[in-house]
Parts: structure tokens; sequence; C-alpha cells
């Protein structure tokens, strides 16, 4: 660049970087003079067009432009007139647009937005112009598509793109999808250490690797920069589990699982969803902090590599995990100069330069050269400088020697935390422990509420790197670092205040959930709920635990009976299955929270495919709220009185009798009569001819038993909306709602609504010109009542007749299917009715 430049944009720029694509090939194919020529031209044509909108050449290498534009529109005009102007020929530039406030200097731009510019013009592909959303913002009327969020090479977070116009193009050259946490802060120094793991990991042979090291020796920072530079290697992406919150290693898949967006399913357990989606994919899985989990952590890590011969496990730990298929990367501190980098890098973060200092490398050598350390002292150069912090950590330091039976770096770190912590006030010291009672952070709320936080002192505690803060979650989130939270819950134990403490926590935790919970049943968004319940699920399972211990049986109940609609949204079923069941087991009284309990146990075991269990507890659900709301034998007197006046014929009373029953099973809540009142309704409807009215019934019915985990009454309502489409001449139409309902009927052993599923199934397959289906069909379902003794009653007898109506029973085909019908079960009449052997 020129060493003085007067003519560049400032205040708001959006910068254009350009780059040809297969410049190599294109010499070859062109040759050099043609080549020459093609080149000559091509900046021809983007000088023409950049000048025109005001473009400024800031730079030009090779074959590459890096242009400045005071305006966004001007950029982006610009850019789409380079590209139809080359289009013709044989170049093809790939453009990248994106706008910031940089820094303008006497040799040119300086900040991250040049940077950001030129990675998302590396992304693209020849003739695609990439814009960032930056640009989009300050834009108008312009013919964009989303192309998402990508994460690019160098920068932190994710930046979401668009391109310019609607042609098609390969993916972009990002890296691989992931969701690996964004450092706060520039990697420093561990160049040696960073390229000998990513070797590691970039082999398809190492299939474990563990990094070991001392708490604060900067496994996970390594872990995760040597995660993201190698994420070419793993085109299906890195996935990174935080292990310090979870107690249990059964937890690790359930984590992975919602990670990579699998969902229990019904009758496939998690762990076969799990390796299904894991089975020939190359990605990589980050498990953070594993330390407390490693007995059990052994057989989940070895069913995550049995799933897929190309996964590749990265594990941080103090410890190995000690399997044979285990590769070793032992941690060592950083090296002088590094150590000495990384001092000063977080010093001028805070505004502090040690240039001059020629006491930095005595006290990296005094912390053992240990990140953690070396973070903690740094927070403290704004009052102490580098000789005063040797001074007061030397003394802290000789103290601890021989004290305790620790590995001398981690007697350093502990002394460093103890000199940090012993600079706060008493007030800050007081919040800091009563921190740790909280797993996987907090929200300012919580802190306010279980530790009776002041904002200030949170504020203090984050600007001595004592407590973290991140936003990736509903709120922000203050949380420790593992070997910090450590220390901080043995002051809190010291204190004695961890019994009040943790008794306060679950007080807080069991009211968030019941609140969240009253939203998700109020018909809120699920989304701000949800997400808050799943950004304190650890805190919840804390909560939990701390009932188990005390027997507290109320406060188990009560948390668990609020999180069915969490782990349904989230498709945890396993985990929510065993807490219900638990909690039910724990305490046989009648009340609400038991209620609310079995009813979630019924969607729960619906969602896994087991249809007894879902059908018992909807049925004792519906009956306990019958007892509990005081209105049961209202309910019944209503439901014996519509039932007796159908019978009579009066069918206008019925409908009336039965509209007052539905009000009473609404009032409550009683899911099973809800549903039972719409069939009734829907019947008489169809009888009276009114097939739109009982469709609408019908319709309403079906997204709500499914809801409650009703198996039976899904049924009975699949087989309403089928019938009720017969009726209305649209019966070959009818085929997936007639077999939806004979499965969830087998599945519950009802024979008998089995049977008439099934004739409807024939009914759609003889409308639809397959009569042998049809013939199969309707044969297996007459020989199953007849030997149930249970021949069809009116309205079983209008399908039947409508079928052999569609049907005849002309032909010797007809009667012979007929006949092998007849020797099925009825499991084997409904594979007939999907299989694609018959007709």
């Amino acid at each position: 660049m020129e060493s003085v430049r007067h003519d560049l944009p400032s205040g708001t720029v959006t910068f254009l970087f350009t780059d040809v694509e297969g410049s190599t090939k294109l010499l070859h194919d062109l040759g050099a003079e043609g080549y020459a020529r093609a080149l000559a031209e091509h900046r021809r044509l983007l000088r023409d067009a950049f000048t025109a909108h005001g473009g400024v050449e800031v730079d030009t290498q090779g074959d590459a432009f890096f242009i400045a534009f005071p305006t966004a529109p001007g950029a982006v005009a610009a850019a789409d007139e380079a590209t139809r102007a080359l289009a013709p020929g044989p170049i093809r530039v790939r453009i990248g647009l994106h706008t910031g406030a940089p820094l303008v200097t006497d040799e040119g731009y300086v900040g991250v937005d040049v940077h950001r510019a030129a990675r998302i013009a590396a992304a693209g592909h020849g003739g695609q112009v990439l814009v960032s959303a930056t640009t989009v913002a300050a834009s108008e009327d312009v013919d964009l598509v989303d192309l998402g969020e990508h994460r690019l090479k160098d920068l932190a977070a994710p930046e979401r793109l668009y391109q310019l116009g609607d042609d098609e193009f390969p993916p972009l050259k990002a890296l691989s999808v992931s969701n690996l946490p964004v450092p706060a802060t520039p990697f420093v120094g561990r160049e040696p250490e960073l390229e000998q793991l990513c070797t590691l990991l970039r082999d398809p042979d190492v299939r474990l690797l563990t990094v070991t090291g001392a708490g604060g020796i900067g496994k996970t920072r390594l872990a995760l920069q040597a995660a993201a530079e190698t994420s070419a290697a793993f085109p299906d992406g890195l996935w990174w589990v935080a292990l310090a919150p979870l107690t249990d290693p059964a937890l690790v898949p359930v984590a992975l699982a919602q990670m990579l967006g699998v969902r229990e399913e019904e009758g496939v357990p998690l762990a076969q969803a799990l390796a299904e989606r894991l089975e020939n994919r190359r990605l990589l899985v980050l498990l953070d902090n594993a330390e407390h989990l490693l007995r059990g952590l052994v057989d989940e890590v070895r069913g995550l590599l049995e799933a897929s011969a190309r996964i590749t496990v990265l594990v941080t730990s103090r410890e190995r995990l000690d399997v044979s298929a285990e590769h070793l990367f032992a941690l060592p501190p950083m090296t002088r100069e590094d150590a000495s980098a990384f001092f000063r890098a977080r010093a001028a973060m805070l505004g502090v330069s040690l240039d001059r200092s020629a006491g930095v490398a005595a006290l990296c050598e005094r912390l053992d050269r240990l990140p953690l350390a070396l973070q903690l002292a740094a927070s403290r150069l704004r009052t102490f400088s580098p000789e005063q912090l040797l001074e007061r950590l030397s003394r802290r330091l000789d103290l601890l020697k021989g004290g305790r039976d620790l590995d001398p770096r981690q007697q350093t770190l502990r002394a460093t935390i103890e000199w940090s912590h012993d600079l706060l006030s008493p007030e800050e010291q007081t919040l800091f422990r009563r921190l740790a009672v909280f797993v996987d952070g907090c929200t300012l709320a919580a802190a306010e509420t279980v530790c009776d936080a002041q904002t200030d002192q949170l504020e203090g505690l984050v600007d001595k790197s004592l407590l973290q803060r991140r936003d990736d979650a509903v709120e922000p989130r203050f949380w420790m670092l593992e070997s910090i939270h450590e220390f901080a819950a043995e002051r809190l134990a010291a204190a004695g205040e961890e019994a009040d403490l943790r008794a306060r926590h679950a007080l807080y935790f069991r009211e968030l959930a019941e609140r969240m919970a009253g939203s998700l049943r109020a018909g809120d968004p699920e989304e701000t709920p949800v997400a808050t319940l799943e950004a304190d699920i650890d805190n919840l399972r804390a909560a939990v635990a701390l009932g188990l211990e005390t027997g507290d049986n109320e406060l188990v109940r009560e948390i668990t009976a609020a999180l069915p609609l969490y782990w349904l949204d989230r498709d945890l079923y396993a985990e929510g299955r065993s807490w219900l069941e638990r909690a039910l087991e724990l305490d046989p009284a009648e009340d609400d929270a038991r209620r609310r309990l079995l009813s979630g146990l019924a969607t729960i075991a619906y969602r896994q495919g087991d249809h007894d269990v879902a059908v018992s507890a909807s049925d004792e659900a519906a009956a306990l709220a019958m007892r509990l709301l005081g209105v049961a034998d209202r309910f019944q007197l209503l439901k014996a009185q519509a039932r007796a006046a159908g019978m009579r014929g009066e069918l206008e009373t019925a409908e009336g009798l039965w509209r007052e029953t539905l009000e009473a099973a609404l009032e409550a809540d009683n899911g099973v009569g809800i549903s039972a009142c719409r069939l009734n309704l829907a019947a008489l409807a169809n009888t009276t001819r009114r097939h739109e009215l009982a469709e609408e019934l019908a319709q309403e019915n079906l997204p709500f038993v499914r809801s409650r985990g009703q198996t039976r009454c899904e049924a009975y309502t699949l087989a309403t909306l089928a019938q009720t489409r017969v009726y209305r001449g649209q019966a070959e139409d009818v085929a997936d709602d007639a077999v939806a309902g004979a499965r969830r009927s087998t599945q519950i052993g009802n024979n008998s609504l089995t049977a008439f599923c099934l004739d409807l199934a024939a009914t759609a397959a003889a409308a639809r010109g397959e009569a042998r289906r049809s013939a199969t069909i309707l044969g297996a379902t007459e020989a199953a009542r007849e030997a149930m003794g249970a021949p069809p009653d009116e309205q079983e007898e209008a399908i039947r007749s409508r079928a052999l109506e569609l049907l005849g029973r002309d032909g010797s085909s007809v009667a012979e299917a007929w006949a092998e019908g007849r020797e099925l079960d009825l499991e084997s009449a409904l594979a007939a009715a999907t299989s694609d052997r018959i007709e």
C-alpha cells in the first residue's frame, strides 16, 4: 500500500474485495499471453465499474482488488455491474462486501472490518457476490438471498451472509457447522502444541485423543483452537459438550443428541437414533472437563466410537480415560516467551502498557506460566505493577510449599485464586462463595434472589476474572471457570452457609419451573420459556437432587411436574420419563401434582410408542381430575343423560347434553372426557348428515389428543375422520388416516376398532381400483369379527356396504382374495393394507 493516503473514505465505509477463481487453471488453458490479455481486460472492466460508483482503489495484489466505497448502495451497485461486465469473458471473480467504521491511518485502513470483508470474499465462488449483514442494513431495494450464518476463518463469531442475485452456487467455503463457544480473547502462543494437536486430530487413525494437564493450564482453550483450525477435516461438524455441569455420564449422549438435532422418536431409543445420525459421518466431538465423570464416561465414549468409524472424540481432563484406543497429549505450562506475551496481551486489553516493565518475566515464572493464574494476576494490573504483584504473590506461594499434597502447579493456581479472593471486599467475598451454589452459572435475577447479589458486586467479580459473563441464552449469564468454582464451593462449605443457600436455590428454581410451565400451558409462545428452562436445566437437576437427598418429596414432585413440556419440546423422552416415574413413586397422594405427573407421563410414553402406559396414565389422570375438581358427579350424570337420549333417538336433546358434558370436561381439564364429547358430537353430526361439522370436530380433536398422549382417543379420532370423508364422497383419500388408526388401535389391543379402521382402508382401496387389496382386507375383518363374536354395528355395516358397492363381488380374483384374507389375522391384514406386493 502507499505510505500516505488522503483520498480514502472515512467514517462508515463499505469494503469490496475481489479475487479471480482458478487463476492457475486459466493460465494453463489460455497460455501466458492469452491470460495476460484477459487479466488486463478484467482489470479495466472492474476499475470502470468501481469508479462509476465512487469506489477508491485501496490496494491491488496480483489479480485481487481492495476497494473502499463511501456508501453501501454504491458498493453493491458496483459489484453487480462488475459481475455482469465479466460474465461474457473467461475470468470469473468472487466478490465480498462488508460495511464498518475502520480506523484510517497514514498507511491505510486498520481494523477487523478489513479482515472480515476479505474473509467474506474468500468464502465465495467465481461469479458470486457475498454481502455482510451490515452492508444489507445500509442498502435498500436489493435482490438478495439469505445464506444463513457461517463461521469464517480467523473470525470468532459466525457471520450472516447474503448473496446478490438468485443464481445457484456450490456451498460456501466456510468452516464446518459447529457449536464451539466463541472465545472472548485472542489465542496467544502455544504454536508448537497447537500444531501437534492439529496433526493428531487430522489423522483418521486417531479416534480418541485426551488432552491432560493441571487445572488452569489451558486445556480447554487449546482444544477449542485446535478444533476450529482443523474444521476442514470434519465436514459434518465440530460439537462441544461441556461436562462440568453434568453429574451423570449417561447425560452425555443426551446433550450431544440435542446439539445434533437428534429427536427420540416413537419406538426408537435415543441411543439408537443418535447412532443412526452419526453413522458414516466425519465429525469431531469435544468432551470438555471430564475428570469427574471418568469411570462412567468410558462406556459413553465407546458408544460414540462404535457409532461411526469416522468420528473423532477429543477430551480434556486432568486425568486420562485409560482405555486402549486413547492417545494422550500431555499439555505443559507455557514457554517463557508465550507466558510473557500472554500476560502482556491481557494487560493491553485493560489499557496497561508493560513495555518497560522488567518484572513480567519473573512474575510469569513465579506463577508457573499457568494461563489462568496469569489471567487472574493480570486483572489487578490497574492497581499493582508487575513488581508489586510479584512481591505479594510470592509471600502467598511460599506459605503453600509443602503445605498440601498437590501437584506444584496446582499449588500455584490455588495460591493465585486465594490471593485474588483475599483482595476482594468482604461483600464481594460473600457473593463469590455464594455463587458456587449454582451449576453452570445463573442469571442476574437468580443471583439477586438466592445470593442477595448487588449489581456492582457482580461487575467487580467479572472485572477481576473470578466470574465470567456470556450472552448466549435468553438473559446474560454469570459463571465460574471450573477451578475457581471448586475454590468457591470450598469457601461456601467452610462458611456454614451451604445448606441454607442450597435450600434457597432449590426454592428459586422450583418457582422458575412452575412459572415457565404456567406460561407454556397458557399458550404463550414457547421459545422463551423453553429456552429459559434449557439454560437452567442443570440447576433444576441440582434442586431435584437436593429434594431426593433431604426427603423433600414435594419439591421433587413440583419441579418434575413443571417440566414435561420442556422435555417434549426438546425430545428428552428418556430423562423425562425416568423423572416422572420416580416422582410418582415417591408419594401416592392424589393431588394436582400427581395429576400433572400422570398427564406428563402419558404424553411422553405416547411419544415413545409405549401405548399401554400412555393409556393407563391418561385414564388415571382424567379420573383424578374429576375427583379433585368436584365435578365428577355432574360430568357422569350429563354423560349418562346424553347417552340415554341418543339411544332413544332424541338426537337434538342428545346433542345439547353432549355439549353440556363437554363444558364440564373442559372445566375439569379432563382430556379423555373432552375427546369423548367431541367424538360423540361428531357421530351425531354424521348421523344428521352434517358431515362438514363432523370433520371439523375430528380435526380439532386430533392435535388435542396427540398433545395429551391419548392413544385410544387418537385411534377413534382417526377412524372418525376417515369415516366422515367416506360419507362426503372422498373414499379414495382416507387410506392414511385409516391405516394410522388401525396401527394405534393395534397398539392398545382394541381389535374391534382395528377391524373398523381396516374396513375404512378397504373402502379406500376399492375407491382407488385396488380390488384385490380391498377384498383381502374385508375377508380378514369378516373372519376377525366372527372369531370375536361381534357382528358389525350399524356404522360398521354402512362402511362395509360402501366398500362392497365400490368393489363388487364379481370375478374369481376378488373371491380368491377374499378367501385368502379370511386366513389372515388383523396384524397381517394391516400389513396387506400397505404392502406393495398386492395389486
